[in-house]
């Protein structure tokens, strides 16, 4: 029973939740005839922070854009940077990019926000330093915003890696996740590669914790849509995995916090589904490595009560033996059969995340990996 509980759990938010979100957007499908006859004027922010080797590239990108010219604005903040970032950006003055710095190292959620009261634009494009748009990214997230019910519009970051990663897997079940949900304006949270909100409702509760995921879901609760355009598209290089664990970990440890705030906010402003979309997809999801280990030892212990060729023990012994050859092999055996060993290196991640923000090790600060 124990294992079958455990088994459930963890299919709860990575099958039956999915399965739900479609089943939705077949009943619920929103349309959107809306289209602009002259677009709003648009702010791109973005945080640095010793970015010199990509940050003149990342300008250039943001400069070709296909989008009104005398509709757009580039902000970019140096995060207390050492090395020739200021002095790259600055040569940008020119063409119109505003730098900005300030008296101490925020972080990008910190900065953000302080970008965001120096912005003229109406609606807000988020980014990083080190991510390259398509030409008509900028345009493809701004387009939605024309129905005005739309508050928050989600973009599709791409893996740069030709070999399949645990982030690449990730990015992938993201992005059908964001698909399903695009469907009925329900999508949870954004991408902060390449994403965009109506300025007036950027409301950070926190300044310190106004990451993408809060941005999004506050948008939300506020009554407003968030919608998934995957012509949006972003490229930002996708370390391996032995980075891509670390970053995952930072990231739980920053947003379980949020998710558990945004998830009482949804319930007291009535926003049921949103809350139900919280505690299944996000909070449940983070915790999924604890039912991953009992579910293996409840599984495993079948062999001492029953027989070692009890069924379960078989198949838990199975998927754990194929999980651990796959991070021994890595790339030399084919990719759905490190689907266990990117599983587990998930959970894992998850739940470090998790212990680091109870035990109140959570990270807002951090310098950019080798890349």
């Amino acid at each position: 029973m124990l294992f079958w509980v455990c088994v459930g759990m963890i299919l709860l938010p990575m099958v039956v939740y999915p399965a739900f979100m479609f089943v939705l957007g077949l009943l619920f499908h929103r349309g959107n005839g809306h289209s602009y006859n002259e677009y709003p004027f648009v702010t791109v922010m973005v945080a640095a922070r010793n970015e010199e080797k990509c940050i003149r590239e990342r300008i250039q990108n943001l400069l070709s854009q296909d989008y009104p010219k005398q509709s757009f604005e580039i902000l970019v903040a140096s995060d207390i940077s050492t090395d020739r970032t200021d002095e790259i950006i600055k040569s940008f003055a020119d063409r119109g990019v505003r730098y900005f710095r300030f008296d101490k190292r925020m972080g990008k959620s910190a900065l953000m926000v302080k970008l965001s009261g120096f912005a003229k634009g109406e609606i807000l494009v988020f980014t990083d330093a080190n991510t390259q748009f398509s030409p008509n990214t900028v345009r493809e997230l701004v387009e939605p915003f024309a129905d005005p019910r739309v508050g928050c519009v989600d973009g599709s970051k791409q893996n740069s890696l030709d070999s399949v990663t645990c982030e690449s897997i990730y990015w992938r079940y993201e992005r059908m996740l964001k698909a399903l949900g695009s469907r009925i304006g329900a999508v949870l949270g954004a991408t902060g590669a390449v994403f965009a909100v109506r300025k007036d409702l950027y409301r950070p509760v926190n300044p310190a914790r106004a990451d993408d995921f809060e941005t999004a879901v506050f948008a939300r609760i506020q009554g407003y849509s968030c919608l998934y355009n995957p012509k949006a598209v972003a490229a930002e290089p996708t370390p391996e995995n032995s980075i891509q664990y670390h970053r995952l970990v930072r990231i739980v440890s920053w947003m379980i916090g949020s998710a558990f705030s945004l998830f009482g906010k949804a319930v007291k402003a009535g926003k049921y589904g949103l809350a139900f979309q919280l505690a299944v997809h996000k909070i449940l999801r983070w915790n999924m490595g604890v039912f991953a280990f009992i579910a293996s030892a409840a599984g495993l212990l079948m062999a001492v009560y029953d027989s070692p060729a009890n069924i379960l023990f078989i198949s838990v012994t199975v998927f754990n033996m194929i999980a651990l050859a796959g991070g021994v092999a890595g790339n030399r055996i084919p990719s759905f059969l490190r689907l266990p060993y990117f599983f587990w290196l998930m959970c894992i991640a998850s739940l470090s995340g998790v212990i680091k923000a109870v035990t109140s090790q959570a990270v807002s600060v951090w310098d950019h990996s080798a890349r």
